[in-house]
C-alpha cells in the first residue's frame, strides 16, 4: 500500500528542515588533505553524478510526489516524509494527498527478484517516454536487476524546451531561442525514479540514516558507483561492509542538492553544467568555509 504524505505532515517537516541545515557543524565540513576546498567539490561534483551520454543531469522541475510499497507503515512514511522535507530545502513542491508517485520507494528481501519482475512487467516504465527522453541505457537497465546493493535506484528522465518546459517530440525540430555557445535549447527534466531497498543486504542501519541516503538518490541522479569516501556524505552509508550505519546527510550534500537545483540545465555541454554546479555550491558560506 502507498502511504501519502499527509498536508499536517507536510507544515511539520517544513518546520524542521532548519535542524536538518544544523545538524552539521565546522567539524562535519569537508578536509581532504592535499586538496583545496574547491578541487574537493569540482571532484564530488564530477564524481556523484551520473547522467546519459551527451546529456546534462537532470532536476526535478514540477512537484515531488513519494510513495512507499511493501514496507511496515511507520517507517514508510518515515522516508516518505524525509523525501519530502529535503525538496522542501531545495526549494521543490510537494503533491497533495492522493498524488500519484513519481518517486516509488520499494522494498523486498530479494533485490534482484524484486527489480527483474519490475522491469519485466512494466518493462515501459524503464524506457524514456514517447516524447524525447533518456536514461542510462540497456546495460544499466541490466546492472540495475543485478545489482547485489543494499539500495538500487533507477531515473528516467524528460528533454524539454528550455524555455517552456514543454516536451521535444520525437522527430521534430527544436525551435532555436538565439545562437549562442553556452546555452542549449533544451534541458533535462526528472520524469520518474524506482529505488529498490534489498531488506538482506541492509543490514542494522538507522531509519533516519536510511532516509537521508534515500531522498540524496530521489533528488538527483547519483552514480551507483561512485566513490565518496573522500568526501563528508551520506552516500557513503553503503560504501563497505564496515561503513558507518548511522551517518546522516551532511550541509555538503545538502549544499550539493541546493546548487544542482541552482544551476542552469541548458549548458551546452555537461561539463558546463558541472561547473555552474560546483560554482554554486562554492557559494555556500556552509562550503567555502565563511
Amino acid at each position: 500500500m502507498i502511504r501519502q504524505l499527509t498536508l499536517a505532515t507536510f507544515l511539520a517537516a517544513a518546520a524542521a528542515m532548519p535542524a536538518l541545515a544544523q545538524q552539521t557543524d565546522a567539524s562535519d565540513r569537508v578536509v581532504i588533505e592535499g586538496k583545496r576546498i574547491e578541487e574537493a567539490v569540482r571532484d564530488f561534483v564530477a564524481e556523484v553524478g551520473a547522467a546519459p551520454t551527451g546529456k546534462n543531469l537532470a532536476r526535478w522541475d514540477g512537484t515531488i510526489c513519494a510513495g512507499a510499497v511493501n514496507i511496515t507503515p511507520q517507517y514508510a512514511q518515515r522516508l516518505i516524509d524525509q523525501v519530502s522535507a529535503v525538496a522542501l530545502a531545495i526549494g521543490l513542491e510537494i503533491g497533495e494527498p492522493g498524488c500519484k508517485p513519481n518517486v516509488l520507494i520499494l522494498a523486498s528481501t530479494d533485490g534482484d527478484a524484486l527489480a527483474a519482475q519490475l522491469v519485466k512487467d512494466h518493462f515501459q516504465a524503464f524506457l524514456p517516454p514517447d516524447t524525447e527522453g533518456n536514461d542510462l541505457g540497456r546495460k544499466a537497465l541490466r546492472a540495475f536487476q543485478s545489482s547485489d546493493a543494499p539500495a538500487r535506484w533507477w531515473h528516467v528522465t524528460q528533454t524539454v524546451h528550455a524555455d517552456t518546459g514543454q516536451a521535444v517530440v520525437v522527430g521534430k525540430e527544436v525551435t532555436v531561442r538565439g545562437a549562442g555557445r553556452l546555452r542549449a535549447n533544451v534541458r533535462e527534466d526528472m520524469s520518474h525514479v524506482v529505488i529498490v531497498l534489498d531488506t538482506s543486504k541492509i543490514g542494522t542501519v538507522s531509519i533516519a540514516s536510511l532516509a537521508d541516503y534515500v531522498s540524496m538518490v530521489a533528488l538527483a541522479q547519483v552514480d551507483a558507483d561512485a566513490d565518496t569516501r573522500e568526501h563528508t556524505s551520506v552516500l557513503n552509508l553503503f560504501a563497505s561492509e564496515t561503513s558507518d550505519r548511522t551517518v546522516r546527510m551532511t550541509q555538503w550534500d545538502l549544499d550539493y542538492l541546493r546548487a544542482l537545483y541552482a544551476a542552469r540545465g541548458d549548458s551546452i555541454r555537461r561539463g558546463g553544467q558541472e561547473g555552474e554546479i560546483a560554482t554554486q555550491m562554492l557559494k555556500q558560506p556552509s562550503t567555502s568555509g565563511d
